[in-house]
C-alpha cells in the first residue's frame, strides 16, 4: 500500500454537496471574514474531519501554493481555517486535485 492510500483510509471521508466550492487565501496569517481575500477557489471533491480535496484550475496554483505551503481555507460552513497543501496532482491537461489537512492554529 503506497503512503497516499495508508493517508487516505486514516479518516473517513464523505463526499460533499455537488455544488460546495474552498475558497483559498494563500497566506497563513490569521484572518476575520471581513479581510478574507480569497485568490483560489475550487471544488469539494471530499471531505473529513481533518481536511479535503479539491479540484483546482493548475495555473491558478502556481507561484501561489506549494506541497508544504500552508494557507487558510473557507469550506462551506466549516468558516475560514488554517490548513497545509498535503499533495498536488495533475489529473488532466490545466487541472489539478489538491490535498488540504486543517491544521490547529495553537500549534
Amino acid at each position: 500500500m503506497s503512503e497516499h492510500q495508508a493517508e487516505k483510509r486514516r479518516h473517513l471521508r464523505f463526499p460533499p454537496p455537488e455544488w460546495e466550492i474552498a475558497l483559498i487565501q494563500c497566506t497563513d496569517a490569521p484572518l476575520s471574514e471581513d479581510e478574507f481575500e480569497p485568490q483560489i477557489a475550487g471544488l469539494v471533491m471530499e471531505e473529513s474531519h481533518v481536511g479535503c480535496g479539491l479540484v483546482v484550475i493548475q495555473r491558478l496554483l502556481e507561484d501561489r501554493l506549494a506541497e508544504g505551503d500552508r494557507c487558510m481555507v473557507k469550506v462551506a460552513r466549516l468558516g475560514i481555517v488554517l490548513a497545509q497543501v498535503r499533495w498536488i496532482r495533475p489529473i488532466d491537461d490545466g487541472v489539478a486535485r489538491l490535498g488540504l489537512h486543517y491544521l490547529d492554529p495553537k500549534g
